[in-house]
């Protein structure tokens, strides 16, 4: 007799009694069941507070004290593609698609499914269509929450401090930042801070948010090399949203005649000399005013130590280098920072045409995915599998972070 293995969908944030009790329902009329845990690559999110290993421990603790053993547990990441999504299911559990039956009451699972012609069926409600969502909230208000999650489920939420970790995410990132750059001003006994701005998203961003925590204690600097720089109307529309000026100090003559007097390097050497010299003025006028130089590197860029070392590298504080590009974008969006600010294409300038996305061989999308997932223990092949991204480029990714660790350690001694 041939059986249909049962595909249940979600994300799991956390683990409830109605996902077990919709589990137990489908192992009633089928042999086998494979859980998948969607958003995989999400993790310290207000919606996302999990990582994948984390909810993945939920479910198997608890299937395991129900004595329930036929599933197997596969993470998905989002693809922002919802064919590419579905199939790479049929992928990962190595089916076909008349060999299984998704359950769900997912409107937007339920038609990513049908578009690859798979059979899907409503799963019953349980416990009046208990939600994570609704388990979170009980938390944030101090509810009892417990009798809604298996026990196994709520003392590993204890063993992992999930109850303050909910709370914490309930603060806004761009409000935690804030209060990071006061307190470490306060703490340094600096009179404020200062930003290097270059018109693009994160020095922009950075800017926004030292404003906000410092107001007149800060000073913002624009230092181009290129007199026709396109960043100029970035420059203009920031200023607007500070309601700041933004000092601007040029640097491309000094630049050329230190070039002059140094043997010739290629356009990697002699674009690293930029943010350096940068750094040279920031540092200058930080002493000069008892400022904090403050940084603006992301997440992304430091894991793979895509930055200049002693340049964009060197701050006495990096308030989002916690943050990846693409969640630094969805901050941005928040806070209402010019359109065309958040819609610029990521360059440091170093020379005609340099763009980051260029650089590193892939868009920031892709980057942070298969940054994402590294971090939470994927392995190169299981990640070109998930997202189709080629295994070459996961190894260039791989090899860039081992190589450039030594850009943020500390100077051997």
């Amino acid at each position: 007799m041939f059986f249909m293995k049962a595909i249940f969908v979600g994300r799991f944030q956390p683990f409830h009694l109605g996902h077990l009790e919709v589990i137990k329902w489908i192992l009633k009329r089928e042999k086998e069941i494979f859980i998948i845990i969607g958003s995989c690559q999400e993790f310290s999110k207000k919606e996302n507070l999990f990582s994948f290993l984390e909810r993945k421990e939920m479910i198997k603790r608890t299937l395991s004290s129900e004595g329930i053993k036929n599933f197997e547990i596969f993470g998905l990441p989002d693809l922002f593609n919802d064919l590419l999504w579905a199939k790479n299911i049929l992928k990962i559990t190595n089916l076909k698609k008349n060999e299984i039956i998704v359950f769900t009451r997912n409107s937007w699972t339920k038609r990513c499914f049908q578009k690859i012609g798979v059979k899907v069926e409503l799963h019953p409600l349980f416990f009046n269509n208990l939600s994570a969502t609704q388990i979170r909230e009980k938390i944030l208000k101090n509810e009892r929450w417990e009798n809604f999650v298996p026990s196994e489920v709520s003392n590993y939420l204890k063993e992992i401090e999930g109850q303050k970790r909910i709370k914490s995410l309930e603060i806004l990132p761009e409000e935690k930042i804030v209060n990071f750059i006061r307190k470490k001003i306060k703490e340094a006994k600096a009179k404020g801070g200062i930003v290097g701005v270059s018109g693009g998203l994160d020095s922009s961003l950075v800017a926004f948010l030292t404003k906000k925590a410092l107001g007149k204690r800060t000073l913002f600097l624009y230092l181009p090399f290129f007199k026709n720089s396109p960043f100029e109307k970035n420059i203009s529309l920031l200023e607007k949203k500070l309601k700041t000026k933004i000092e601007k100090i040029y640097l491309g003559e000094i630049y050329q005649k230190i070039l002059k007097i140094l043997p010739r390097g290629d356009k990697l050497v002699r674009g690293n000399l930029m943010p350096r010299l940068r750094m040279v003025i920031l540092y200058y006028f930080a002493n000069l005013k008892k400022f904090l130089v403050i940084g603006t590197t992301n997440r992304s860029e430091r894991e793979i130590g895509y930055t200049t070392k002693f340049g964009d590298s060197a701050a006495d504080i990096f308030p989002i280098a916690n943050f990846y590009k693409t969640d630094l974008i969805e901050m941005e969006k928040r806070l209402k920072l010019p359109k065309e600010i958040i819609g610029t294409v990521p360059t440091a300038e170093l020379w005609s045409g340099q763009t980051d996305e260029k650089e590193i061989g892939l868009n920031y999308q892709n980057l942070d995915l298969i940054l994402k997932l590294l971090s939470q223990g994927f392995r190169e092949k299981e990640i070109s599998l998930l997202t189709e991204i080629p295994k070459e480029k996961i190894k260039n990714i791989i090899k860039r972070r081992k190589e450039n660790l030594h850009k943020f350690s500390f100077p051997q001694i």
